[in-house]
């Protein structure tokens, strides 16, 4: 089956996409829809589908995320819905299903999932990277990759919109795969049984941080600041794009062996071949799920398999026919077109893009209304992005070889990894050598986007101890010599398991500069207390939102941490609190924060 997720009437709905037999046209059936009309044609006697069952879901979800954690249930009921939605099609009768059905035409398609809750891209997964080099003595066969947040994602026929300051803007398309049942610790050979189906992602990028970030080191950056500047420039406000359809998996009978074919305005760019995939959709699915719970809608785009980045040179115009795609075999043709602003925005002044926000994740904030938060409104349900600083403290030089930088090193991770004070984390069985921290985290009170320091305080709803447990087997099978990536990722993953970051629900609002000179303090009971202060930070909140929200829109309750104030500590691999840790994090006039980190035994049978 082929999915959407589309909108029409200003409505947002997910369907199934069917072809007319008769005229070869394409229309998109609202599920819920099509049922109740379906329903109503066949409760008279006289009706030809009387005894036919025409119960396929007492109640379909709206979105397709919902729909997918449904599960085998779901899918089974969903084609035998188009089986008789086709049977319809092929007489001629379409009658019955008007406005349940839509020409493809006539609607918007957006992402499939156009808010996922998880939107993970692989990075150096072919062989691309390393044939050429015979410097390249071992290829590392761990996942390394980064999250995207919602804000970066387009649909279908959205428009990419590159600034002024957007320099090096370049593209790729690569497959991707949705999650459709939940699970952890996913043996690889059971992947296939948490697998909905296959889409298309395009992977854009720029290079507007990379070169900020060189002007301040001098032109010498660190893996963290390369990181930073590269990945960024991903995750930016519309550098994404997903679509056009999920295909379900059992439709796409062997995902390594699709061609994908990359365009721009309708000339060869590229191909490739799934098959050149060094990590496949089961090692990646099976891997993620060893620290933490994937959910259905997650999404997971498997990197470049060819040429990395389509670059675009001065001499590239892009016009209202102009176009970039790319085609994956069997799942469908995702075609965006590009506005150089600098050059010709030539988009309609009523465009969504450029009234009102590029990025429809942040049209549906602001059509929905909640576009800011009070603090007694705010929970981690409210979290869409969690934000974390690196190398930010005065002796971070000493203790990690990091210059100390007049701008932040600041990735993503998922808000999977946050956790409410008070609870019980489980720690994964995977875990190796853990280490305990306190860091000072704050959350996004509004929409922010291009904010100045001197602004950024009205961005902040309040504040928080962030209590962080940190585990070292991410590190344990990199061979050497390694790259700077792969050697510097396992610090990157290492705080990523559900829940390691623990914050308070209660926040405390103060102006940033209230915030110099107070004591952090973490107890760990059975080891003691160790303390630090938030002097020790190189840069605070209001100059890390300023360079972050240059291109990239915060949303109101994501969560900013600055990082360690200084060194974990390690935990005992041995002893009472080798199997249970409690432990307790304070920042000088901020609400405590306390959790219990409990290690998987045999004994659990998880």
């Amino acid at each position: 089956m082929k999915l959407a997720t589309f909108v029409t009437g200003g409505r947002e709905r997910f369907g199934v996409v069917l072809e007319d037999p008769a005229s070869g046209e394409p229309w998109v059936f609202d599920p819920g829809l099509s049922e109740a009309r379906l329903r109503l044609y066949g409760s008279k006697p006289t009706s030809a589908l009387a005894n036919r069952e025409l119960h396929f879901l007492e109640v379909w979800p709206k979105e397709l995320a919902d729909f997918l954690t449904l599960g085998e249930a779901g899918m089974d009921a969903l084609r035998r819905l188009q089986d008789t939605l086709l049977w319809f099609l092929s007489r001629g009768d379409r009658a019955i299903l008007t406005g349940a059905g839509f020409p493809l035409e006539s609607v918007t398609l957006r992402a499939p999932i156009p808010r996922p809750r998880l939107l993970f891209g692989l990075v150096q997964n072919s062989p691309t990277f390393i044939r050429n080099n015979p410097e390249r003595l071992v290829a590392n066969m761990y996942p390394q990759g980064h999250q995207r947040p919602q804000g970066s994602l387009l649909g279908p026929g959205d428009p990419v919109v590159v600034t002024p300051g957007m320099t090096g803007f370049c593209w790729t398309p690569e497959p991707a795969v949705v999650i459709g049942k939940a699970g952890r610790d996913i043996p690889t050979r059971e992947v296939q049984h948490h697998i909905a189906g296959y889409t298309l992602v395009m992977d854009l990028a720029h290079d507007r941080y990379t070169e900020q970030l060189m002007e301040a080191a001098g032109g010498q950056l660190d893996w963290f600041e390369d990181a930073t500047g590269s990945w960024l420039g991903k995750k930016s406000d519309a550098m994404a794009a997903m679509g056009p359809y999920l295909k379900t998996a059992d439709e796409v009978l062997n995902p390594y062996d699709l061609l994908l074919t990359t365009r721009q305005s309708g000339q060869l760019r590229d191909r490739a071949h799934t098959g050149s995939m060094m990590i496949g959709f089961e090692r990646l699915v099976s891997w993620l799920s060893s620290f933490m719970t994937l959910q259905p809608g997650d999404v997971l785009h498997m990197g470049t398999l060819a040429f990395d980045g389509m670059f675009i040179t001065g001499d590239m115009s892009f016009g209202p026919e102009d176009d970039i795609e790319g085609e994956l075999e069997s799942v469908g043709t995702l075609r965006l077109p590009v506005v150089m602003t600098e050059r010709d925005d030539w988009r309609a002044e009523e465009s969504p893009s450029r009234r009102i926000h590029p990025a429809p994740a942040v049209r549906d904030v602001l059509k929905s209304g909640r576009t800011s938060l009070g603090v007694g409104d705010w929970s981690l349900s409210e979290v869409r992005h969690f934000w974390t600083v690196f190398g930010n403290y005065r002796t971070v030089e000493a203790v990690e070889g990091l210059a100390p930088r007049p701008l932040p090193r600041v990735l993503n991770a998922p808000a999977s990894a946050l956790s409410a004070s008070g609870g019980e984390i489980t720690v994964p069985k995977r875990a190796g050598a853990l280490s305990l921290g306190v860091e000072l985290a704050l959350v996004i009170r509004r929409l922010a986007y291009r904010i100045s320091e001197e602004g950024a305080a009205d961005a902040i709803l309040g504040y928080s101890p962030l209590l962080v447990l940190r585990d070292s087997s991410f590190a344990d099978p990199i061979a050497y010599p390694a790259t700077p990536q792969e050697a510097n990722l396992p610090a990157v993953y290492a705080r990523w398991a559900d829940g390691f970051n623990v914050v308070s629900p209660r926040l405390v609002g103060l102006e940033p500069s209230a915030l110099a000179g107070r004591t952090v303090e973490l107890s760990i009971e059975g080891l003691g207390d160790f303390r630090a202060n938030t002097d020790e930070y190189l840069l605070q909140a209001p100059a890390v939102l300023a360079f972050l929200t240059q291109e990239i829109t915060l949303f109101p309750g994501d969560v900013v941490t600055l990082g360690p104030s200084g060194e974990a500590v390690p935990l005992p691999r041995d002893g009472p609190t080798a199997a249970e840790c409690r432990a307790v994090a304070r920042i000088e006039g901020l609400d405590e924060v306390r959790a219990v980190f409990r290690r998987q035994s045999a004994e659990d049978g998880l």
